[in-house]
């Protein structure tokens, strides 16, 4: 598995983790507080995605 799969891969299981972690919770607050760490992800792994279709 080549470095960019790599870390993709790790950016999907953290992203299934926060969301886990705020199934788990009914709480806005902490709704509020993990939505932005998605968003973030979700931006870094769609980085990678282009730089894979790059290489």
């Amino acid at each position: 598995m080549d470095y960019l799969a790599e870390v993709e891969e790790r950016i999907k299981h953290k992203i299934e983790q926060i969301e886990q972690e705020m199934d788990n919770t009914h709480e806005r607050e902490n709704t509020d507080r993990l939505m932005p760490k998605i968003e973030t992800l979700n931006w870094v792994l769609n980085e990678i995605l282009v730089l894979d279709k790059e290489g």
